[in-house]
């Protein structure tokens, strides 16, 4: 019988090995959500470096270190296969960009969102960078949004809305430069 269990375990760590299917050392985390008529797929940076997510013909640059970003789709476009399509690299052409500060507008009577990134400091520097914004209605989430901008100048005003009755957000910005 010890000889059975030691072959049975022998053939499926064998079986692992060849068909791929052991565990990666990924540097992301993701969790899907259906809204409505879009499939959001929530990724997570789960290295300590910023990384590079692609998936078809959406990317993410320079997501940071414990930080999240999203990729929509329709839902009669999203396929099951996607999951392991998605692509993620240690980012190394871009650089996290930290000086900038937001003034947040929060209407909820007109549903409305708006957000102004500041730079804090007066550089040329050419800013790429997301906000995702997350919208909730009695705790449960009922909308995400993501909007792609570039800051050329010293700020950038983003405007969010929803059909959706929200009644509380959760926003994040990601921001970066080229090295």
């Amino acid at each position: 019988m010890k000889k059975l269990i030691i072959k049975m375990c022998a053939f499926m760590i064998l079986i692992t090995l060849f068909t791929g299917c052991h565990q990666q050392n990924k540097l992301y985390s993701f969790e899907t959500k259906k809204i409505d008529d879009q499939v959001i797929l929530i990724l997570k940076n789960t290295s300590n470096k910023p990384i590079d997510l692609s998936l078809k013909d959406q990317k993410i640059k320079c997501l940071p270190a414990s930080k999240q970003s999203v990729f929509i789709f329709k839902k009669n476009e999203f396929k099951d296969t996607y999951y392991d399509e998605i692509e993620a690299k240690e980012s190394t052409q871009y650089q996290e960009y930290n000086n900038f500060d937001v003034d947040r507008i929060t209407d909820i009577s007109l549903q409305q969102l708006n957000e102004c990134i500041k730079k804090t400091k007066n550089d040329k520097k050419k800013c790429y960078g997301e906000v995702i914004v997350f919208l909730y209605q009695n705790k449960d989430l009922v909308d995400i949004q993501k909007h792609d901008f570039i800051l050329k100048g010293k700020e950038k005003v983003i405007a969010f809305e929803s059909s959706n009755g929200w009644d509380d957000t959760k926003v994040i910005e990601n921001i970066y430069v080229k090295k």
